[in-house]
């Protein structure tokens, strides 16, 4: 599911449900949903309610020395089996000195056996330079977790919703993609809205996202996407139309990534399309059922046209910024202006 180093999310997440603790954890990494993820199982996982209150220490990196830490780790825990002690945003945490760094770096080598220690870092990762940082990152508890790429987030949808006893069709998790981007967070927040009107077992289909994460159904970038492939002129400036007037709903930049998304698995279809869908399914990473979709621009783009188009989107992209942007033209009327060149280049 999660790229990363270390351990995987999945094997920490198994264990820590099973109560086979490490006694150091780092969480760490761009991709903050799985810092949180794993930091909440062992908050469940590590101690019964009754227990917490004498021996659960939960801290900011930013009220704390490395002396301090290491002294509430060697505490022993009171009518428990262990104490679990959670540092969050612990790139904050003070480390001045040298004898921080040392008193730390002796502290991950010989760690106390009934004390289970939680680094939830933020933005980032340790200084990979410190001698603790590479006491650090040798434990069984290292993770560090790398940003998922679109293509990735469509499976991590339906592993998630299976795990909750739920399905989604494939155009409905392609559909949410689309409209949310890849932060974890927030399609795990919108997940969680769509499942409080389903029975377990139900099926998250294409008007519940409509419908739950306020999607027009008429005026969204899927909708763009396939009306620019099909060179649906009336269509697309309609769509068009409507983000010039709605702007939070269809930004430029956003509109640009999801074309360049979009002609790359054109391209990568043209260039395989005496394939069967499945196989060009694999290949541009969507399900056999959406290829039609790319199939159909085929006709409309052949590659001399599909490399143009990247030339198009790379230059309004500069012009977006500023950059040979002369006049200062707005980002509507830049997207009015791509839109055209693509469709007659």
């Amino acid at each position: 599911m999660a790229k990363e180093a270390g351990s995987s999310f999945e094997t920490l997440s198994a264990n820590i449900k099973a109560r086979k603790f490490a006694p150091v954890y780092c969480f760490c990494g761009e991709e903050e949903f799985f810092i949180d993820e794993l930091t909440a199982l062992v908050d469940t996982y590590g101690l019964s309610e009754m227990e917490k209150a004498f021996n659960q220490t939960l801290v900011y990196g930013k009220d704390l020395s490395a002396k301090q830490l290491v002294e509430i780790c060697s505490r022993l825990p009171m009518m428990a089996e262990r104490q679990v002690v959670i540092v969050k945003e612990a790139q904050s945490l003070e480390i001045r000195k040298k004898e921080d760094e040392d008193a730390l770096a002796a502290y991950f080598k010989k760690p106390v056996p009934s004390t289970v220690l939680v680094f939830a870092y933020k933005h980032g990762t340790p200084d990979k330079r410190k001698a603790f940082f590479k006491e650090l990152a040798k434990g069984e508890g290292y993770f560090e977790s790398k940003p998922l790429h679109e293509s990735q987030v469509g499976t991590f949808v339906r592993n998630y919703l299976s795990q909750q006893k739920f399905k989604i069709d494939p155009q409905a998790a392609e559909l949410l993609v689309e409209s949310t981007g890849t932060d974890l967070s927030k399609i795990t927040n919108e997940l969680s809205k769509l499942v409080l009107n389903k029975q377990p077992g139900g099926t998250i289909t294409v008007d519940d996202i409509e419908r739950g994460v306020g999607i027009s159904k008429e005026y969204n970038s899927f909708e763009l996407n396939n009306a620019i492939g099909i060179r649906d002129i009336s269509k697309v400036y309609k769509i068009v139309n409507y983000f010039i007037l709605n702007p939070k709903n269809g930004p430029l930049p956003m509109i640009m990534g999801m074309l360049y998304g979009y002609f790359a698995k054109v391209y990568m279809t043209q260039l395989n399309r005496s394939l069967q869908d499945r196989e060009i399914g694999m290949i541009i990473k969507v399900a056999p059922f959406f290829v039609k979709d790319y199939r159909a621009a085929l006709n409309h783009y052949t590659v001399p046209r599909l490399r143009t188009v990247f030339t198009l989107l790379e230059e309004y992209d500069l012009r977006s910024k500023g950059v040979n942007n002369t006049g200062g033209v707005s980002d509507g009327e830049l997207m009015k202006e791509m839109v055209y060149r693509i469709m007659h280049c």
